[in-house]
């Protein structure tokens, strides 16, 4: 059976609007107000670089993917997993007593990404397309708790 990668472009293309837009737009906006006890202006400063960092990858990824370059896909894939360091300390923006939980999600944020990485390195893109998905399935699922 061969995969048809133009049902993929678009419906990357579809998911990287819908989610991708959101992560990018990842700045101050007022959100903070309270969050001084569990984490300071310097650390949340640090936590949106990296998130705009993380989502410069995820946009990498998937427009390599969308355009069937696996050598690009590898290389943003690698972006990805470098920007998640030290995230595993972060803070939620809301929700701040469900900490606990919020990491939880970094862990399956971070696992998903070794997947995303490791279909990345098979040169199967459509597997990445899939592994990309999931990806942003566990960024929406957070979002949706802790930010937006």
């Amino acid at each position: 059976m061969r995969y048809d990668l133009r049902h993929t472009s678009t419906a990357l293309s579809l998911v990287l609007l819908v989610f991708a837009f959101p992560a990018s737009a990842h700045g101050p906006s007022g959100h903070h107000e309270g969050m001084a006890a569990v984490q300071d202006d310097a650390g949340m400063k640090a936590q949106h670089e990296r998130m705009n960092k993380l989502g410069a990858a995820m946009q990498g990824v998937a427009e390599a993917i969308i355009h069937g370059n696996a050598v690009d896909a590898g290389k943003h894939s690698g972006a990805l997993r470098e920007s998640l360091k030290g995230n595993e300390s972060d803070a939620p923006h809301k929700n701040a007593a469900r900490i606990g939980e919020f990491r939880s999600l970094y862990g399956e944020l971070k696992k998903r990404v070794d997947g995303l990485s490791a279909a990345v390195r098979t040169g199967d893109l459509s597997k990445a397309g899939a592994a990309y998905g999931k990806v942003l399935g566990t960024c929406a699922a957070c979002h949706a708790k802790f930010r937006d």
